[in-house]
């Protein structure tokens, strides 16, 4: 078997947020991609790519109880998420501005599939000391359930349902991981391709795969090829991955975050409650979780900044560094960029761990009070 299989273009996918995309997939056309969006003004200030700010000498604020301008806030996530955010006093890690030279590194976005799995993996465990942030990036098949309640109006209990109920009958096609750090952006990016789905067989959304497949995906070498998944989830515990200790980040990441989980947990469904599902989410990933297009919402004036990933990058005049869009390697490390810039200009200070354990479409809020 050579090391890899010929070269393969990426799956297309909308920017926006994960459910969000595929239902346009579902409507849209098979044959051609969703015409781009017009691009936001970009914000006043330093573009491109930087790095969090160092945190403060100080610890950040209590979880239990976020000051704000009406006083304390208390959080009413659960007793095991509460344990878990506690830890970022002591267990996040620090960071430094990057310079404008790395800035501007090229990166690599590598493949990784079954041939290469062990290998890759112990390059990552090897760099997570030098780059504790880990972007991730997810690509599947499409959604085939979905309930009539607008995105925007579903609780949190509601939409993780929704998510669950796909995440439970489809597959992982590809993962994506951007790592950085106080020494800036990791001149790699990681793109996982696995086996296991096959369309004559399997759920999926048919325009979505058709889509994908009409973009250059090629579903026969993923079969041939591609990663197992029990593989993957004993190749990433010895990683170090799973420590505790890094800090992650998705954007839009309830689909993200639960097909990692369902893979990590042995293809298993996913826990039957949303507060299960969070605190699985706090074990396997440690206390510092951030989704960001959560924090868009905190972002600049008037409501943040809204839209999918490349919209989100756009106004922040963050540039794609590697790749291609819709590609799950690709759009991890616009993922990295887009928050190391985010904090660098709208959470001085390291504020954004405070934010930890929010994901975009799970938990509700006002200003830092989150509900579950």
């Amino acid at each position: 078997m050579p090391r890899t299989p010929p070269p393969t273009s990426p799956p297309l996918d909308d920017d926006d947020a994960n459910e969000t995309r595929r239902r346009v997939a579902i409507a849209g056309a098979a044959s051609s991609p969703p015409p781009p969006r017009p691009a936001m003004p970009m914000f006043p200030g330093d573009v491109g790519p930087v790095m969090l700010a160092p945190p403060p000498p100080l610890p950040f604020f209590p979880i239990a109880a976020v000051q704000s301008g009406l006083g304390f806030m208390h959080m009413s996530a659960p007793p095991e998420i509460v344990t878990a955010r506690s830890k970022l006093n002591s267990d996040a890690p620090s960071f430094s501005p990057r310079s404008p030279a790395a800035a501007a590194d090229e990166v690599e976005v590598r493949d990784v599939w079954a041939a290469n799995l062990e290998e890759e993996m112990r390059s990552i465990g090897a760099l997570l000391p030098t780059y504790p942030v880990v972007s991730m990036d997810t690509e599947f098949p499409g959604t085939v359930h979905d309930v009539a309640t607008p995105r925007h109006l579903r609780t949190p209990r509601e939409s993780y349902a929704v998510v669950k109920r796909n995440v439970d009958e489809l597959h992982l096609l590809q993962l994506g991981l951007a790592l950085s750090g106080p020494a800036g952006r990791c001149p790699v990016a990681w793109q996982f391709n696995f086996a296991g789905f096959d369309a004559r067989r399997d759920p999926h959304s048919g325009s979505s795969v058709a889509m994908l497949a009409a973009h250059g995906v090629d579903f026969a070498a993923l079969r041939r090829h591609g990663i197992d998944h029990g593989d993957f989830a004993r190749a990433f515990g010895r990683s170090k991955l799973a420590c505790g200790r890094l800090t992650w980040a998705a954007f839009s990441g309830s689909y993200d975050f639960a097909y990692l989980v369902k893979v990590l947990t042995g293809g298993r469904p996913l826990p039957s409650t949303l507060e299960g599902f969070m605190a699985k989410v706090s074990k396997i990933f440690g206390p510092a979780v951030l989704d960001v297009k959560h924090l868009a919402k905190f972002c600049g004036g008037g409501g943040g900044i809204r839209g999918g990933l490349e919209h989100v990058a756009a106004a922040l005049g963050v540039h794609r560094a590697a790749g291609r869009a819709h590609n799950a390697g690709s759009d991890s490390l616009l993922t990295s960029d887009v928050l190391h810039a985010m904090v660098d200009r709208f959470f001085p200070n390291s504020g954004v761990l405070n934010h930890a354990g929010a994901i975009d479409g799970l938990v509700k809020c006002s200003n830092l009070y989150y509900k579950y």
